[in-house]
């Protein structure tokens, strides 16, 4: 069996394992001692998570360096890898297969992770959680999966054991990261837009600041951008500058938005569509609007729109 999927959400997971050490014990960091004395319990345990995080530094040299038998050697002799789709591999020779098959042509990759928790179960068994997302290359969708690895000490060295899969069905804020930062539209027959996106101080939601510009309506305003607490999806909260309210319900399709939007104008009127953004890569979105009703009265589609990443 092959690795593609495999192998980039290992890189990101481990990555984001690192992330959940506490500061006191990354490799170098410097910390300023503790007014009071911390609980014996974490004591007890920052030795052993110092231990994980170089073992998990030295996977990810080895797989920076496209090692093959380096990265298996990471895995106990019957450690495993079950797919989202429940298939395995067994054993750190067919991992060690796999991984030099994979990096005989490896495709573009970027991963995001997103720990959950990092948990002793025993002296020498830890468990790591939370989701991943992979993306192969500019022109493909994303792929979102849950994660669970345990992790043992052998012969005084931590090793992975088992990793496991599974679809990830649950939309996140964490999920719109990418669109943190200034944007704006690049020409055309579509709407002239500009959108600055940032996190909120508790990063549970993200405030925007919006123009929108087209032949028969001009906007702005601010938008906050959260999961709705009683449907668990992701909802937006419009407020335009002149008065107008409205809200919207976003759903995924891969890398893409549906934006079922609704609102009401400061005469009284009410609008409704459907926003259409389709992620191109890290600095390029479209977005479109179709579907538009202006109290009951059709009004034209809108054509998309390229918008760009404003760089510093």
């Amino acid at each position: 069996m092959k690795l593609r999927s495999l192998t980039p959400a290992l890189a990101c997971l481990l990555a984001g394992l690192l992330a959940t050490m506490p500061a006191k014990a990354q490799v170098g960091a410097k910390t300023k001692a503790p007014s009071q004395p911390p609980p014996a319990a974490a004591d007890a345990r920052n030795e052993d998570r110092a231990a994980i995080r170089a073992a998990l530094e030295s996977f990810v040299k080895a797989f920076e360096s496209r090692d093959a038998k380096a990265l298996a050697a990471h895995w106990t002799a019957e450690g495993e890898y079950q797919n989202e789709a429940g298939a395995t591999v067994h054993g750190r020779g067919a991992l060690e297969s796999g991984f030099a098959a994979f990096f005989a042509k490896t495709p573009e990759v970027k991963a995001e992770i997103q720990p959950e928790s990092l948990r002793f179960l025993a002296r020498d068994t830890a468990i790591g959680e939370g989701s991943v997302t992979v993306r192969r290359g500019p022109a493909e969708p994303s792929t979102s999966a849950r994660y669970r690895t345990l992790l043992v000490r052998e012969e005084g060295r931590w090793r992975l054991a088992q990793l496991s899969e599974s679809p990830n069905d649950k939309v996140s804020i964490a999920d719109l990261d990418w669109l943190i930062g200034e944007w704006k539209s690049t020409g055309g027959q579509g709407a002239e837009i500009r959108t600055t996106y940032a996190w909120a101080p508790s990063k549970k939601f993200i405030n925007v600041q919006f123009s929108i510009k087209e032949k028969d309506l001009a906007l702005t305003g601010t938008q906050v951008i959260g999961v709705d607490p009683a449907t668990g999806a992701i909802h937006s909260w419009t407020f335009e500058a002149n008065g107008g309210v409205g809200e919207g319900e976003w759903s995924r399709d891969g890398d893409h938005w549906v934006l079922d939007v609704a609102g009401t104008l400061t005469d009284g009127t009410t609008l409704t569509e459907t926003n259409i953004l389709r992620r191109v890569n890290e600095d390029t979105f479209t977005w479109q609007s179709i579907n538009r009703l202006l109290d009951d009265s059709e009004i034209p589609d809108l054509p998309p729109v390229k918008v760009a990443r404003v760089k510093p």
